[in-house]
């Protein structure tokens, strides 16, 4: 009956509303009628969808907007996700229509659209509704409360990078309201914990910067629960325990007993256990009874958090591994990784599969509980000699492996990807202990080359996807847009950044939506974000006269000794090896380094210099590989500052002083992996060689005279084009790039500038962002710019320098300068290679020979490593010959195979009429 009742009134006020049409502010009388109707708002929401449509049939988009979104909230807050969702994209979709536009108003549609979708867990289109929210132009209403949330979904999506740019600007745009509710004081708590899940120097520090605004706002706005205290306190105490420089003991130990003070006042349990969990670990290297008792006592207060459980075992794996218990720290270990997955089961050897792994809701520290496993398994190896522990450390690491996996085939930032890169490099370090102790060359091979340039390679795999021009066309567009601004963001003062900044995450937003757009329709260009397969040992192919050795370097843990590997691969040897005294090593590169940047002056410089050069040739080369590449094409794949070496002026030979480059024929390459794909790319350039060089500068830049030299020569044997002074300017050479075979770039640059690495034009700068999304089909790019091979290391992936960039954009080998070069000597040098490379030599060959006949043509000073091994070769060795020599050596094969067409046509002939007689 009282179904009845109601479909009646519902009549009733439907039939009013057909012939009277209520223009007026707020929500209409049929739809509060309903929501003071009995029951829920959703189970009468067949009653709403009868008045929504109406105002949709009748166009009355400004009233429609009204009834959906108040409704939307209604839903909401009974939660109905999916279908509040529904209705709040009818709001905005209504409010995108209504004449006139009220923008407040469909920010407030967007707004509740994103928020409900956030709350469902639907990150991404939250995050797409957001930014519609920012990009409508008026007041800076929801604005600050937009970034907030765009960062959270970032954060949780695991893109920290992405989300600390989103919060930033969160507490640059809140409004006093958002103020008086303390967004302040939460938003630099929540932007101190994304600092820490980057895990360096500079973002630890970040973060205890940002904990302390955040406890002064707190004491400043005198309202705020008590528990926000805590919370900073908590954090803080972390930051003092465990971050990177920002580590003081008795600091944290001070905290987190303030910590506990404010949750024993505030009679607060559920956060005891993870509290006495952090002291806990804190006491682990200081007093064995006391991290006892907390960790028990964190376990008394579980209840109230149970999530920390897999936690509580992993602290106490980490006390019994602190103490040598390796069996214990192995079973706690074991525990907690159960716990991840509900496992009843306690087995050590046991290991999460990939559909497993794509659980974890917090990655990076089940990698920290794997990591500590990997150890545990080679310290109890070396303890108990016992090679079955060396074979479970390497299945925990290729779990490790798996999971990194996982994290990298995601939509994340740049930033945020080198640093899973970094996390990766770890772990394959540590195993390549266990595989050196029990012989694993395959597998050491493959940690080695998953260390090495996994980003440029997934890159390289895009650039040989076909996709419509104009499709790629406006893709790269924006890319350049944003490199474009970024490169302003560095230049610029910190009052126009900020306005800079956020058109930057606008033109992001752009990109990524126009990507997703495309998705469906090219998959594997727009949303794939597979890792490319890793190139096997036993692939390898090699003739007799190669050799390839390839290095991995870095440190184990922070605080902790430098370790580093090396593999020599030949066609009938391979052997992995252990390099020693790895600090020393790298202190005598840095040295080296120093030496190479100035000629020689006198006999005690060439005496330090050949022990130096010597010394740290031994300990690369181990005694019973260096005969192994004598006079072989030998491939090295540097890590580290190895990358900064010129191996070449290695010294092998105190008493005669014989450099590396006298005994075999060096060149390098990212991975052995990379070549592979790199070599794959199409490039089909039309024309043979441009070369640029300003000469003079405009931008208070040295003038390099004979720059316009060193392109003579080279367009002598490579015809093309040369844009000297006010044609060697930037513009030209983003429009040219894409049209040859050979580029090279006679000019300055500085890769050194951390904030900002360049090449100069005549007028402008090409920065390093920039460089990346010029494409570009060159089979060589030579850059006789001081530095372009250096920039920042980065742990995974090598240096991320100029030359990066050309192959990142297309490039199959680069000639970079490992420090300023003299015009004069690079201009003898890089004319006699061209020569020979014309001649058919290799890249590699000509290279060599080139820095030979320097050699030979100079004498004392003038023969110094510094004028002749800044140029290396990186990436493709093989021959480039001129399109005029292609021609010629056609010709030349097309008349041989007439002649002996010919002449097998005549025998033939002769024979027929001989068998005929």
């Amino acid at each position: 009956m009282s179904f009845l009742k109601s479909q009646l009134k519902f009549s009733l006020i439907l039939f009013c509303s057909l012939t009277y049409c209520i223009l007026g502010q707020g929500i209409s009388n049929e739809l509060d009628s309903i929501h003071h109707l009995t029951g829920s708002d959703y189970e009468k929401i067949h009653l709403y969808n009868k008045v929504l449509n109406n105002w949709e049939n009748k166009k009355k988009y400004t009233q429609f907007g009204y009834d959906a979104h108040q409704l939307g909230k209604w839903i909401h807050k009974e939660k109905r996700w999916e279908e509040a969702i529904k209705i709040a994209q009818r709001a905005y979709l209504a409010r995108e229509k209504a004449i006139p536009l009220n923008k407040e108003l469909l920010k407030r549609s967007y707004y509740n659209y994103a928020i409900y979708n956030y709350r469902y867990k639907n990150y991404s289109k939250s995050i797409e509704y957001f930014e519609k929210l920012l990009k409508v132009d008026d007041s800076i209403f929801l604005r600050g409360r937009a970034y907030e949330v765009i960062g959270d979904c970032y954060k949780v999506l695991g893109d920290f990078y992405r989300s600390v740019e989103y919060q930033k600007k969160a507490l640059e745009n809140h409004v006093k309201k958002d103020i008086d509710k303390g967004y302040l004081v939460i938003g630099n708590m929540n932007l101190a914990v994304t600092y820490g899940k980057m895990r360096s120097i500079e973002s630890s520090k970040l973060a205890v910067k940002h904990l302390k605004k955040a406890e002064k706002l707190f004491h400043e706005q005198n309202f705020l629960p008590e528990i926000h205290l805590y919370t900073i306190k908590n954090n803080l105490g972390n930051f003092y325990c465990e971050g990177f420089e920002t580590s003081y003991t008795d600091k944290c130990l001070s905290i987190y007993q303030e910590a506990l003070v404010i949750l024993t006042k505030l009679d607060y349990p559920q956060k005891l256990s993870k509290t006495h969990y952090n002291l806990g670990l804190t006491y682990i290297e200081i007093d064995s009874t006391k991290a006892t008792y907390h960790l028990n006592e964190a376990q008394k207060y579980i209840k109230y958090d149970p999530s920390l459980i897999p936690r509580i075992d992993f602290g106490k794996g980490l006390k019994e591994l602190h103490y040598k218990n390796y069996h214990k720290a192995q079973l706690y270990f074991s525990k907690s990784l159960a716990n991840y997955f509900n496992k009843g089961e306690i087995d050590i050897y046991w290991l999460p599969q990939k559909e497993d792994l794509k659980k974890i809701t917090d990655p990076s520290k089940f990698l920290e509980l794997l990591n500590r496993k990997l150890k545990t398994w080679i310290a109890l190896a070396e303890k108990e000699n016992n090679t079955e522990y060396y074979k479970e450390a390497i299945k925990t690491a290729y779990t490790c492996d798996e999971l990194i996996n996982l994290r990298l085939e995601k939509d994340y930032s740049d930033k945020t990807k080198l640093l899973w890169r970094s996390l990766a490099s770890q772990i394959n370090l540590i195993v390549l202990e266990a595989c050196l102790k029990i012989d694993k060359q395959d597998d050491a091979f493959y940690f080695m080359e998953k260390s090495k340039a996994l980003l440029l390679i997934q890159d390289l795999a895009k650039n040989n996807d076909n996709i419509p021009l104009s499709i790629f066309d406006k893709n790269l567009e924006l890319k350049r847009k944003i490199a474009s601004l970024k490169t302003q963001i560095r230049l610029t003062n910190q009052k126009k950044s900020d306005s800079l900044e956020k058109l930057v995450l606008s033109t992001e937003a752009d990109l990524k939506n126009y990507q997703d757009s495309l998705a469906p329709i090219y998959p594997k260009y727009f949303s794939n974000y597979s890792i490319p397969k890793t190139i096997t040992l036993s692939s390898i192919q090699q003739n007799a006269d190669e050799a390839i050795l390839e290095y991995t370097m870095g440190i184990r843990v922070a605080g902790a000794k430098s370790e580093a590997y090396g593999i020599l691969i030949t066609k009938d040897y391979k052997e992995l090896f252990k390099i020693e005294n790895v600090d020393e090593l790298k202190k005598s590169i840095y040295r080296l380094r120093d030496l190479l940047d100035k000629p020689f002056r006198n006999e005690e410089d060439i005496i330090t210099y050949t022990n130096l050069a010597y010394t740290i040739y031994t300990a690369l080369f181990p005694k019973h590989i260096q005969n192994k590449i004598k006079d072989k094409k030998t491939t090295i794949v540097p890590d580290n500052i190895l990358h900064y070496l010129p191996f070449e002026a290695l010294i092998t030979d105190k008493k005669n002083k014989t450099y590396l480059l006298e005994k075999a024929q060096i060149h390098y390459t990212h991975s052995i992996s990379f070549d592979k794909k790199n070599s794959k790319i199409n490039r089909n350039s039309e024309l043979d060689f441009l070369g640029i060089a300003p000469i003079n500068f405009n931008n208070n830049l040295n003038k390099l005279p004979k720059s316009k030299e060193e392109l003579s020569f080279a367009n002598q044997y490579y015809k093309g084009d040369v844009l000297l002074q006010d044609d060697a300017t930037k513009k030209n050479f983003e429009k040219k790039a894409n049209k040859y075979k050979i580029l090279h770039l006679a000019t300055h640059a500085n890769a050194s500038d951390s904030l900002n690495p360049w090449i100069a034009f005549k007028t402008k700068k090409l920065t390093e962002l920039e460089i990346g999304v010029i494409k570009n089909q060159a089979d060589l790019v030579l850059l006789s710019a001081c530095s372009s091979s250096l920039g920042e290391v980065r742990q995974g992936e090598g240096v991320l320098s100029l030359a990066r960039g050309f192959f990142k954009s297309g490039a199959k080998s680069v000639i970079p300068s490992l420090w300023s070069t003299n015009d004069k000597a690079t201009a003898t040098i890089t004319s006699d290679f061209y020569k020979n490379l014309s001649e058919g030599q290799t890249k590699s060959a000509a290279l060599r020979t080139a820095k030979l006949n320097y050699l030979k043509s100079n004498k004392d000073a003038e023969a110094s490593p510094h004028y002749w091994a800044s140029l290396v070769l990186i990436g493709d060795s093989g021959t480039l010959l001129p399109q005029a020599n292609n021609l010629w050596m056609f010709l030349l094969g097309f008349g041989i195979a007439v002649v002996i067409l010919l002449c097998l046509f005549l025998y033939r002939r002769k024979k027929y009429q001989a068998s005929i007689k």
